[in-house]
């Protein structure tokens, strides 16, 4: 099966990143559904949430990543969670218990990792993400905003992938 994975700049959030683009997310949505009918999962804001919903096809998850206090100063609540969506991925057995959750608790970047940036997952997101869908060994994985690379250096581990470059595409 081959799977997708997206982390764009979030709507109104692109002046974080280098590029400073907006995300088309009608055209992205759209490339997730047709590139991917096996499954993917796309990572948004709590704000932006309703609006790429909307977007989004009859019959999409919404899981959580609850990613912990941040202590900063604020004139709100600070967000501690991020929505995921996911489409498809692979049913799993139902003669076998599942423990497979659709929230995750875990801090958010890993600054060990060389080249963190704004943004960043760490493995055990990607892993999370990996599990959802039903991704195993064998199967493709798609990160389509490969940023520090973090995403594709977990599926390669957690696929027992040999090491590669850093590319957006890898089996």
């Amino acid at each position: 099966m081959t799977f997708a994975y997206a982390d764009p700049p979030y709507p109104g959030k692109a002046g974080y990143y280098p590029e400073n683009t907006e995300v088309d997310h009608v055209s992205l949505l759209e490339k997730l559904q047709n590139k991917y009918p096996d499954g993917w999962a796309l990572s948004t804001s709590s704000a932006a949430l309703r609006d790429v919903l909307e977007l989004c096809p009859p019959g999409v998850r919404v899981c959580a990543w609850f990613k912990g206090p941040r202590p900063t100063r604020s004139r709100r609540a600070l967000t501690s969670w991020e929505p995921v969506i996911v489409a498809g991925g692979r049913p799993y057995p139902v003669n076998a218990v599942c423990n497979v959750a659709d929230g995750l608790i875990a801090q958010g970047r890993f600054h060990a990792f060389p080249g963190a940036m704004i943004g960043m997952k760490p493995p055990a997101f990607a892993e999370w993400i990996f599990k959802i869908l039903g991704a195993v060994r064998g199967d493709t994985f798609h990160d389509l905003f490969p940023g520090s690379g973090a995403v594709t250096l977990a599926w390669n581990r957690y696929a027992g992938v040999a090491p590669a470059g850093r590319d957006d595409t890898t089996k």
